[in-house]
């Protein structure tokens, strides 16, 4: 996606196609002596998605190499695309999309070139649906979903130097599942925010010298969150960069650092008097490198180093180093070992499901700590073929592990994470084909082998075998049909193993007038049960069709 900027309000309504994975059994953490119940799991959507050309999607936003609560500004929009061609680029667009779910798709953007200088641009989405679905124990659930965002930023280019400000607001209204014959929670209006702002520089003169710099501010707070009254608040204030020189040397191309500074506050209702309580704390994150050039093969020399004062105190150290280069025309070999800190914050845990929650009491989850991450492998270029293999090996200490927990007397289903450590051998491969924009196929297939120190069935949502596939066709000048293919048969945790994951989905869009493409897409049409995130059940059979216009 081009990372370009999108400008415009709006208010808008979109439906979340969660996706994939056939109804699986896991076995469900229960809090207050419960008897437990068997659950199904949980695969985020691989519905094939079309990155939209123009000069006006959304931004994404990155603070530094290394921030990564930054690395996706907005990462829960979905900016699926299903009109593959753009002839002309416009400053705005507007989208509107209905489904069989009650799920609707509206977006709307323009960018506004205020001087050569200045750019403001704005972009706003609600996306959602209102539907009935099968619960653990409840046969018909009113589920409902509503995601809102709204992004704004304005950049100005003085004389080698850009200036960079960035805001953007989340919200996400929705209801816990509940589990009979407990449903005796206060209340099922939950309601989420994200609030984030940012301004960076960053230097374009040309010379030996290069730097960008950035500071931020991001607050999550979370209402009812698995009940609980209380609204509890997650603060963070970042700040980073990288300096970087690139001395006049054949061998020696560029040395530098980047580094980022995160503090974290919350607030009183998550420091209990009687319980462990969330600690405040800072992460400092450094990254010193060195790029070299040895004729044609490239060299990148550096290491993570990262300190943290507090939620499991300790100083870490893990590699940074990319080594590649061509063995001929068309085949180029690489090695990698990358690693470092990853921090488990509550935007991080909402990314992975919207569902998760928090109880009084529950401990403060330690960031994971990438020991190493080591891949090997060869990208092959075969016009029209592209061809990359790989094999690698990953260790992660206090890894985030997904899974399920009802909450007695409450009555409600949540995901909730465990952690452990992890070991996994992973090989895999991934090829395109492309036939002159009439016939683009693209698929990737790996196999994980996980092991972990703790129990096995903290493993039950960790995927074994997976593999996708997509194809896109031009059947006619401005027709396009699309179809996608996810598979993945998960790691067998103790006597369970969750069912596989096998979920077909389509799409097909067409432009009747330079500026405007009507769309209609299709996901789980196989109709298999499964859930879209731990305990929580994904639709059926659905579909959406829309119209974009272009202005």
């Amino acid at each position: 996606m081009k990372k370009t900027v999108i400008s415009a309000i709006a208010a808008l309504f979109a439906a979340t196609t969660f996706a994939q994975t056939d109804s699986l059994n896991a076995v469900v953490k229960v809090e207050n002596d419960y008897n437990p119940i068997i659950v199904k799991a949980v695969k985020q959507s691989f519905t094939p998605q079309i990155e939209m050309p123009t000069d006006n999607t959304p931004l994404d936003l990155v603070f530094s190499r290394t921030a990564t609560p930054f690395e996706r500004f907005v990462s829960n929009r979905d900016l699926t695309n299903l009109l593959p061609t753009q002839e002309a680029v416009y400053n705005g667009f507007a989208r509107l999309g209905y489904g069989n779910c009650n799920n609707v798709d509206a977006k709307l953007g323009y960018r506004l070139d205020v001087s050569s200088k200045d750019v403001i641009n704005i972009f706003a989405s609600l996306t959602g649906f209102s539907t009935t679905l099968d619960g653990i124990t409840v046969d018909d659930w009113k589920s409902r979903f509503y995601d809102t965002w709204l992004t704004a930023d304005y950049t100005h280019r003085f004389r080698g130097l850009s200036l960079n400000i960035l805001a953007g607001a989340n919200n996400n209204v929705f209801n816990y599942q509940p589990v009979a014959p407990f449903t005796a929670a206060d209340t099922d209006k939950q309601n989420n925010n994200d609030f984030r702002l940012m301004a960076r520089v960053k230097s374009h003169l040309a010379g030996p010298i290069s730097y960008n710099a950035n500071i931020g501010y991001q607050l999550h707070t979370r209402k009812y969150s698995s009940g609980m009254k209380e609204r509890i608040n997650e603060n963070q204030f970042t700040a980073g960069g990288e300096f970087a020189f690139e001395p006049d040397n054949e061998t020696v191309r560029k040395f530098g650092i980047n580094a980022t500074l995160d503090a974290f506050t919350y607030n009183d209702a998550l420091q209990p008097q009687f319980a462990d309580g969330y600690d405040n704390y800072l992460s400092v994150r450094t990254n010193p490198f060195m790029d070299f050039r040895f004729d044609t093969w490239k060299l990148h020399l550096g290491i993570h180093a990262d300190v943290l004062t507090a939620n499991g105190k300790k100083f870490v150290v893990a590699p940074d180093v990319k080594f590649e280069g061509p063995i001929s025309d068309e085949i180029t070999f690489y090695a990698n070992a990358t690693g470092g800190n990853r921090l488990n914050t509550f935007a991080s845990f909402n990314e992975q499901s919207p569902y998760w929650g928090y109880k009084e009491g529950d401990k403060q989850l330690t960031p994971t700590y990438d020991v190493f991450d080591v891949e090997t492998g060869m990208r092959m270029g075969f016009e029209p073929f592209a061809i990359h293999l790989f094999v690698g090996y990953d260790y992660s200490k206090y890894n985030l592990l997904p899974t399920a927990t009802f909450i007695h007397p409450t009555g409600l289903v949540y995901t909730d994470f465990a952690q452990d450590d992890t070991r996994k051998f992973y090989v895999g491969g991934k090829v395109s084909y492309d036939y002159s924009g009439w016939l683009n196929v693209t698929g990737d297939a790996r196999y994980n082998k996980w092991s972990c120190d703790g129990a096995d069935e903290l493993l039950l949502f960790t995927p074994m075998v997976e593999i996708n596939a997509q194809a896109r066709a031009r059947l006619y000048e401005g027709l396009y049909f699309g179809l996608g293919y996810n598979y993945a048969r998960y790691t067998k945790g103790g006597k369970e193993r969750i069912k596989n994951m096998n979920n077909l989905n389509t799409h097909i869009s067409y432009k009747f007038h330079k500026q405007f493409n009507a769309y209609i897409q299709a996901d789980n049409l196989l109709n298999k049960d499964y859930f879209s995130y731990a305990g929580y059940m994904a639709k059926g059979i659905n579909f959406l069709a829309g119209v974009e216009y272009n202005f």
